[in-house]
């Protein structure tokens, strides 16, 4: 069952509104110095799920685990 024209033109447009309106908080975010303890920018947030940013938090902590180790061993 597919939508009318100008309901689909509408989602469409409000999308679109959505990731200008995340583009720019990004933009805001790094004109301001963005912190340096967080590790994604706002719209990251915004667009993913608590599990996913979860997840994705704990796999680029065991990364940065894995270079710290590396850079601690001895040649």
């Amino acid at each position: 069952m597919n939508k009318p024209l100008s309901e689909q033109i509408h989602s469409y447009r409000e999308k679109l509104r959505f990731k200008r309106k995340l583009r720019a908080m990004d933009r805001w975010w790094r004109l301001m110095g963005s912190s340096c303890f967080d590790p994604y920018p706002p719209s990251f947030y915004y667009t993913h799920t608590e599990e996913e940013i979860r997840r994705i938090t704990e796999e680029l902590v065991a990364r940065l685990r894995a270079m710290i180790e590396e850079a601690d061993q001895p040649d």
